[in-house]
């Protein structure tokens, strides 16, 4: 463990300024062949090469004078043979023939030559302007070069730090015999708390240096005076367990370094201190041991072996196992020593230092994967054995036939009242739990009454021998869990074991509430004949507390009779949450600080066994000012707070808290809980969408939810609601017999009909027209029979497919065209438009009225909507799920039956005739039922903090007293409109049985709900005959 650094930062400083030194991300430096390289390279560029600018000015001017000579040679010739004109002497003639031509003569080859020499001198300052600026840019990238390293340093720097590397010092490292100084860095693995050396590279990446490269550097002795010295470090060479990926483990030496200081007076002559502190090689990083979760100095002997010490052999090692057959107390003092993970037949590491001298002075050291544990050499004999034991495999899903002897006959009445005889055997369902079952692959478990004959005829002794272990050990439980005992008393009775009479009395109860019942009578009994005094009667707890209200055994299980393949009407997941399939359960997402361990199933079971002890002690630490209520219960679960409490600690292995210890505790834990609460909120109180299409997410569910049942009502009534009329003419015609309240205008993009028939689109007057005669008005009664009269004689005189109607299917037909008049009003939220124009509810819903209204784009159409529709559905659960929003039980289960309506929809409520196309709805109903149940059971059995959402409390199975009522009231309802003659909980037994739904798309007019026999395919879906 390394000092820890007060300011990272300035140890990111200080690594990084390591890195700078080391050259690491540092630009190359250029060669003197690099500097000439990029100097040939930058000549090379247009513009930059090299001129010369003094041999340009030289030939000018050595040009300029041949033009001289050539000018004086010609004017020379020409005035020698001038005469002097009158007046004029020899010299004048001179003059005005030569020297007065040849000064005309130079001025003019002077002036080119000065603009010339101007330019040349321009040109030079402006190249040399140019090779600055190259310059000047080279040297600039030079430096950004430098800072980018820089930067990339301090970046691998604050990388190192976080990685909790620090930097080594006074390392040599050798390597194929040359050593050289070493500056690299170390780490400490949390895992195998051994130490970790890398070098950096220039690139930045990291290379990992072997320890038996390194060592410390030492200066050359010299030999001084005998003097107190202060305390300096001194090498030594320790052996410490490594993990060996196998689950083994192998002793590895590495070298460490250890304070020493001399005391030269003491009355036994010079004496030299050891600091209990040791340190890696290198560093500044200690080696430390985890001994009761804290760091401690390392012992020898225990957490390493010195190889530097005199008159040890070499160390052995031995692999040892956790032994078979541990009591639980055994087992959880086991897990503390061990660590918790540990489990029966898992390994040990023993590794031994003996003294060749002296065997008291012999060292043993255990290992669990190269992990220290701090045991006693008694501890390791009681726990461990040198033989690994066998571990039976898992226990079958299905049970399995216990023994082989032979079927036991026993005569039985069938629910018809038929008498048979059957072949039934002793069938193992969990450990120690035996049940009589019939034999033959369809064959069932035997009824409460012939279990207890089979039992009562057994004379098999074996299978009651066999069920020892098992018996014994929940014996040990229960008698550890008896509080109310004097702790001699529970130590006696906890060195008992159960007689051949009890394991016969135990046996056939095939209920946990039953077994555990009978277990403490015979406590009771062994108690009184130690004491002389009877004890109380023990409070027990089901171990499913389903059964402690009938509303919800109702509503989350399967009555008698019922087929494999029957349902709950109510998903348990919603009731029940705590114990489903055996999972692990967490609270809210699972990340909720001081609440996201997840717990088992089996420590939910424990719990509601040990409720009454855990309530007693709970309202006792707070003095009776508050009381255990649901949240309580989950706080206490997820926190595990419960395992803590007086009378509860001592059977669950844990430390008992204290009153004041356990307010503490639970106070903080009710905190937290209280703050995961907040970050749910109910589905109606979260808005999604933008502009018309904003809604509360519930209402969104419900909308989509409307919309599948409109689309099944128009699905099954499309032939009497819109096919009846193929030639797209009658709606005009009733609209102008004086029916216009039924119908409104469709208009065009442009204001006006696009075409006769798109002006006449129905009213949501139909949906009223739908309803029964004794809930119409006596104007809608009228209107109602007049609309009859008029498509009865109108469809008879066509002669169409809608001839001889009755006022039940012009029922269905106002049906079918008030749910295509929803759909208007639906197409605001279906289209992703502010305003969706009426062009584009034309084209959404013309499918069902017009001239091209015909089965094929009726059936098309619908099928379109049902997938779009349950599509949607799903994506808003899932998009809730995300925003952690909470959907109320009411709503779980109907869409539950949303789901299962649709698959008994494939079966039963398809068009059966030639064209109806069953089969392509079948498929489409099966693919959306399933698509709408997943989505269900997605949003089922979430533990919401602050939010029971129907579900029964955790340990006491206390009800959600509001949601359970209305979740009954919607059972009850539909089941009494099934059976009528039944009374509720009849009616709800039948209901289940008979596997019928909350949700049918029957419509008002539907089909006749009677009680007639449903028969259940092999797929789940129902046929009724």
């Amino acid at each position: 463990m390394a000092d820890q650094v007060a300011n990272p930062f300035a140890q990111a400083q200080g690594i990084a300024s390591i890195l700078e030194k080391q050259g690491v991300f540092a630009p190359t430096e250029l060669t003197r062949e690099d500097i000439i390289k990029q100097r040939e390279m930058v000549s090379g560029l247009p513009g930059l090469g090299p001129v010369d600018y003094s041999a340009d000015t030289q030939e000018a001017t050595d040009f300029a004078k041949l033009q001289f000579a050539l000018s004086l040679m010609g004017r020379g010739f020409a005035s020698m043979g001038a005469a002097p004109q009158p007046g004029e002497n020899a010299l004048g003639a001179v003059g005005r023939t030569l020297v007065a031509p040849l000064a005309g003569d130079i001025s003019t080859i002077a002036g080119p030559l000065m603009k010339q020499r101007q330019t040349q001198r321009a040109e030079q300052r402006a190249n040399e302007a140019r090779l600055s600026q190259a310059a000047l840019t080279m040297g600039q990238q030079r430096l950004g070069q430098t800072d980018a390293a820089r930067d990339k340093q301090f970046s691998l720097a604050r990388s190192l730090v976080k990685r909790d590397y620090s930097p080594t010092k006074g390392l040599q490292r050798t390597v194929d015999g040359k050593t050289s100084d070493f500056l690299g860095f170390i780490t400490v693995d949390k895992l195998t708390n051994l130490p970790k050396y890398v070098s950096i590279k220039n690139d930045g990446t990291l290379e990992e240096v072997p320890s038996e490269q390194l060592s410390e550097y030492r200066k050359p002795a010299t030999v001084t005076a005998l003097k107190a010295t202060g305390a300096t470090r001194e090498p030594r060479v320790i052996l410490v367990p490594e993990s060996d990926g196998k689950g083994g483990s192998r002793l590895a030496k590495r070298d460490v370094m250890q304070a020493v200081q001399l005391i030269p007076d003491t009355t036994k002559g010079p004496l030299t201190q050891y600091s209990p502190q040791l340190f890696w090689k290198g560093s500044d990083q200690r080696f430390v041991a985890i001994q009761n979760g804290k760091y401690v100095n390392p012992q020898s002997g225990r957490h390493y072996f010195p190889s530097d010490a005199a008159n040890y052999k070499d160390p052995k090692t031995q692999r040892l196992f956790v032994r078979k057959g541990l009591t639980p107390d055994q087992l959880v003092k086991a897990k503390g020593l061990f660590g918790k993970n540990i489990e029966i037949g898992e390994g040990v590491n023993q590794h031994t230092l003996v003294h060749e001298l002296d065997g008291t002075r012999s060292l043993s050291m255990f290992d669990v994967k190269g992990r220290t544990v701090n045991i006693t050499q008694a501890q390791a004999d009681e726990f461990l054995t040198v033989n690994k034991p066998t571990i039976e495999e898992p226990f079958p899903a299905g049970g399995k036939r216990y023994g082989t002897g032979a079927p036991k006959s026993l005569t039985v009445t069938t629910a018809n009242g038929v008498q048979k005889t059957i072949q039934a055997v002793p069938w193992l369902t969990a450990p120690g739990v035996i049940k009589w079952k019939e034999i033959g692959e369809d064959g069932r478990f035997l009824g409460e009454k012939y279990q207890g004959q089979a039992w009562a005829t057994n004379t098999d002794d074996t299978i009651y021998q066999s069920l020892r272990p098992v018996f014994d050990k929940a014996f040990q439980s229960a008698v550890g869990r008896r509080t109310d005992f004097e702790s001699e008393v529970r130590e006696k009775l906890g060195k008992q074991v159960l007689t051949q009479a009890d394991l016969k009395r135990l046996a056939p109860l095939t209920k946990e509430e039953d077994r555990t019942d009978a277990i403490n009578s015979i406590i009771n009994a062994r108690a009184k004949n130690l004491t002389g005094v009877t004890p109380d009667d023990v409070v027990s707890v089901p171990s499913e507390v389903l059964q402690l209200d009938p509303r919800v055994k109702a509503m989350a299980t399967v009555p008698e009779g019922s087929t494999s393949l029957t349902r709950e009407v109510v998903n348990p997941r919603i009731l029940q949450p705590w114990t489903r399939g055996g999972e692990n359960i967490q609270l809210g997402t699972g990340s909720h600080p001081g609440l996201t361990q997840a717990v088992a199933s089996g420590d939910v079971l424990e719990s509601r066994r040990n409720f009454p002890a855990i309530k007693q002690a709970f309202e006792q630490a707070y003095g009776g000012a508050r009381d255990i209520g649901d949240a309580e219960e989950r706080i206490l679960l997820f926190s595990g707070l419960w395992k803590k409490l007086p009378g509860v600690a001592e059977g669950q292995g844990a430390r008992t808290l204290s009153d004041s210890e356990f307010r503490i505790a639970f106070d903080k834990a009710t905190a937290q809980y209280n703050e995961a609460a907040k970050e749910f909120k109910p589905a109606a109180d979260i808005n999604i969408g933008k502009g018309a299409q904003a809604k509360n997410l519930r209402g969104a569910l419900d909308d989509d939810t409307d919309a599948l049942r409109d689309g099944m009502i128009m699905l099954r009534f499309k032939d009497q609601g819109g096919a009846w009329f193929s030639d797209g003419t009658w709606l005009a015609e009733m609209r102008g017999g004086g029916f216009g309240e039924l119908f409104e205008s469709w208009s065009s993009t442009d204001g006006t009909a696009r075409e006769e028939t798109y002006a006449n689109m129905p009213s949501d007057k139909w949906a009223d027209l739908a309803k029964p005669d004794a809930q119409l008005s006596a104007a809608d009664l009228a209107l109602k029979r007049r609309a009859f009269e008029f498509m009865k004689e109108r469809s008879a005189s066509d002669n169409k497919k809608g001839a001889k109607i009755g006022l039940t299917e012009f029922e269905r037909a106002a049906e079918y065209l008030g749910a295509l008049s929803r759909y208007k009003i639906r197409a605001f939220s279906m289209i992703q438009d502010s305003r969706p124009s009426d062009k584009d509810i034309e084209i959404l819903l013309a499918a069902f009225v017009g001239n091209r209204d015909s089965d094929t784009t009726t059936f098309a159409k619908l099928h379109e909507l049902q997938n779009r529709h349950v599509n949607s559905l799903n994506r808003k659960i899932n998009h809730g799920i995300s925003l952690k929003a909470v959907f109320d039980p009411v709503f779980l289960a109907n869409l539950d039956h949303t789901s299962r309506a649709l698959q008994r929809s494939s079966v039963r409520d398809v068009d059966p005739r030639p064209g109806g196309r069953a089969a392509e709805s079948a498929k489409l109903f099966r693919r959306s039922s399933q698509t709408i149940r997943s989505a269900a059971e997605a949003a089922s059995g979430r533990i919401i903090p602050g939010y029971r959402g129907g579900a029964i409390s955790p340990m006491s199975g206390n009800v959600d007293e509001a949601s359970t009522a209305n979740l009954y009231r919607r059972v009850v309802s539909a089941a009494q409109e099934a059976y009528p003659d039944k009374t509720p909980q009849e009616a709800v037994t039948e209901f289940v049985r008979q596997g019928l739904h909350l949700t049918r798309f029957l419509g008002v007019y539907g089909t006749s709900r009677t009680a007639a026999p449903a028969v259940q395919e092999s797929d789940g879906s129902f046929t009724i005959r």
